[in-house]
């Protein structure tokens, strides 16, 4: 006896999608950057974030009749935007002090030299970003002066003032 048996042919179809039939969109966008530009005065390692925005005191020791000038230097640093330009100024540059009643004058300045020329103004300089630019004041009493010990009012703090 003979049996036939029909085989049957499974045919599995795969389909992938071919790169002619991928499809794709684009679109474009601007990203919208704005910066506050900024200024500080600080001492310190200002790069390092550790900032501290007071100027150190310019002491000025001076003795009744004295034959010579008396000097003095404090230094602070600004630090600007980069390429911001700014200027400062001192509130005053010659002074009497209220309570000794001797005169003084200051001078702000970029240069470590001391000089004794009254100048309370820098009036243009340009930032350079993260690490500042250190600037100077000198500050002198002339010789020659007595002074006073009566009581008076000092007018010792003295303000600098930023401006970009």
């Amino acid at each position: 006896m003979i049996r036939k048996y029909a085989l049957g042919l499974v045919v599995v179809a795969c389909s992938w999608a071919s790169s002619s039939m991928a499809a794709t969109a684009a679109g474009q966008f601007n990203v919208g950057v704005t910066l506050t530009p900024k200024c500080e005065v600080f001492s310190g390692s200002g790069a390092t974030g550790t900032l501290t925005t007071t100027i150190s005191n310019l002491n000025l020791a001076y003795t009744s009749f004295q034959t010579t000038p008396t000097t003095g230097t404090t230094s602070f640093q600004v630090r600007c935007t980069n390429s911001q330009i700014y200027s400062m100024a001192l509130d005053n540059a010659t002074l009497t002090d209220g309570t000794t009643g001797l005169q003084y004058s200051l001078n702000l300045t970029s240069n470590s030299s001391y000089s004794s020329t009254a100048n309370a103004s820098i009036p243009s300089a340009t930032g350079n970003g993260l690490t500042g630019q250190t600037y100077y004041v000198h500050g002198t009493i002339a010789s020659a002066q007595d002074g006073t010990v009566s009581a008076g009012t000092a007018n010792n703090t003295r303000t600098l003032t930023i401006t970009y």
